[in-house]
């Protein structure tokens, strides 16, 4: 036995004046004030007695599509998604080590076989008690809901059993040593049972029910989203909030301006442009810590013209990400073939940095594709300022060996359904990641049943060598296997990577105790707020 803890128009951008407004952002910076911080350094030191009481005032970008985890697809729904649900597992938002949350230990019986003894006497928000038929009844459903954007987080899963009223058994289809750390993601978050059989066709989007350490109280469509505090939560002392109020400001500037103004006490996925305004303001804190999200185009590489690895490979030669880590990032990112930082545990140097500037090789693979004059690709952007312009200096690269982008900008929750689910476009520019595992990672972005794969097809040999990640304990197997995988996802050119991020957040004196980990899915169960700062 082992043990294992831890509907707007469509339009074609000039990016000339936009690239220059964010290289002259970047000269305020003077020297290395934007350098990443080591993920363990704190600005400041905490008080060391915490006070409860206040509500803690947010501003976020971008409307989540839904707050059923089950449902969600972006990164910034884990701002609002933490608060209301406990996962199974947990971690540690410095060193990502598991630890237990709603199960208090988790077991590999045999290599498929994994038992979770799950935490008694909690109860969901709505009075109903958490056990082990709750967590069949979400795996379940998870798994088989036609709405389910999470099936491929569970893709190793043959079936959920209940074993006693506090254990759950989780038969594989394969050897799976990653999915602890699944479970500390959206498939962990459970749901009340109760609340779904109550709701219309099951849907929860809009009423989420958890057994976090707040409770939903109202959402105002691209305004706000309030929780309050769960008197009942089983974690005693906690939280020290008395609520949390989410703004919604989809412009960035505006998001960090509240914050400046008094008006929110945090700002959240704030980009580097609004990291150096505001570190020129004494009163605030704000901090660019590593991070696992990364900045690629998604491709739907099941129909043409992206269907042909020349056509996505010049566009990855014609990319020069030095160059965009310092316009795009100000230098706080870093330029990279692939999906993970240089310091995560499971990326190969030797692809990480496959895709030099080549231009001319990049002209010659079109011709080669049968494009000599170049083509034109339908892209999809957010349509906040900052992902505009974010894309309109790719386009302006890729332009240079004659790929032109068509892009439509819509907000999240549009483009997702118009491209992921509808297969409408061929590419889309967004920020991914946020995951622990690698494998998950993988499995989201490039698998048949990924929520991110927008034509839904797999080359073979992808899944041969994903199975492998999964097959041993052993961190060194595992990091070979990833390399291999890696390697193939590169060489293949599945997407187009740009660079990596940082954990950017803005905030006053008042907030305490706050941790933005590498995933940006911050928990406030310890958050509080001083009042006298």
């Amino acid at each position: 036995m082992s043990k294992t803890k831890g509907g707007v128009p469509s339009v074609i951008h000039d990016s000339r004046i936009n690239r220059r407004t964010f290289l002259a952002s970047g000269a305020v910076l003077g020297g290395a004030t934007l350098l990443p911080r080591s993920m363990f350094a704190q600005v400041s030191a905490q008080a060391s007695t915490p006070k409860p009481g206040g509500t803690l005032r947010i501003a976020m970008p971008f409307n989540p599509a839904a707050l059923d985890p089950m449902t969600g697809r972006n990164v910034p729904d884990f701002n609002a998604l933490y608060a209301l649900f406990d996962a199974l597992i947990a971690f540690d938002p410095a060193t990502l080590e598991l630890k237990p949350m709603l199960a208090k230990d988790w077991t590999f019986a045999d290599p498929t076989t994994l038992v979770l003894n799950l935490i008694d006497g909690v109860k969901f928000h709505d009075g109903t008690p958490f056990n082990a038929e709750a967590v069949k009844f979400n795996l379940d459903r998870f798994m088989s809901d036609p709405r389910s954007n999470v099936k491929s987080d569970l893709v190793s899963v043959a079936s959920v059993a209940v074993t006693s009223p506090s254990q759950v058994t989780i038969k594989l289809k394969q050897p799976n040593y990653s999915l602890p750390t699944i479970l500390t993601g959206r498939v962990g978050c459970i749901v009340s049972p109760a609340s779904i059989k109550a709701a219309a066709d099951g849907n929860v989007d809009r009423n989420p029910v958890g057994t976090g350490p707040f409770k939903f109280a109202e959402w105002r469509d691209n305004d706000l989203i309030r929780v309050e505090k769960n008197p009942n939560y089983w974690q005693a002392g906690l939280p020290y909030l008395d609520g949390i109020n989410f703004r919604i400001i989809n412009e960035l500037n505006t998001a960090a301006r509240t914050v400046t103004a008094g008006e929110t006490d945090l700002a959240l996925n704030m980009a580097a442009q609004q990291i150096a305004t505001a570190r020129r303001v004494q009163d605030l804190t704000a901090e660019a810590n590593p991070s696992m999200i990364f900045f690629t185009l998604m491709m739907n590489f099941a129909k043409p013209p992206l269907n042909d690895i020349r056509v996505r490979q010049a566009m990855n030669y014609a990319i020069n990400r030095t160059e965009l880590n310092q316009v795009l990032m100000l230098g706080l990112g870093e330029p990279t073939s692939t999906m993970f930082p240089k310091d995560f545990w499971a990326v190969d140097a030797g692809t990480a940095q496959f895709y030099q500037h080549d231009p001319d090789k990049a002209r010659k693979l079109l011709a080669d594709a049968g494009y000599p004059k170049g083509l034109e690709v339908e892209t999809w952007s957010w349509p906040d300022q900052t992902s505009v312009q974010r894309l309109e200096v790719v386009g302006e690269q890729l332009s240079q060996v004659g790929i032109r982008l068509k892009v439509t900008p819509s907000p999240p929750q549009v483009v997702n359904q118009a491209f992921y689910i509808e297969g409408k476009g061929a590419m889309i520019l967004n920020p991914q990641g946020g995951w622990l595992d690698p494998s998950q990672t993988y499995e989201r972005l490039f698998g048949a049943t990924g929520q991110f794969n927008a034509g839904k097809v797999e080359d073979p040999q992808f899944r041969k060598l994903l199975d492998a990640t999964g097959t041993s304990a052993d961190a060194g197997k595992r990091k070979e296997a990833f390399a291999a995988l890696q390697r193939f996802v590169v060489e293949q050119a599945l997407h187009l990577p740009l660079v990596t991020s940082a954990a950017m957040s803005i905030r006053n004196k008042k907030v305490k105790d706050f941790r933005y980990d590498r995933l940006h899915s911050p928990r406030f169960h310890r958050v509080w707020l001083d009042q006298t700062a």
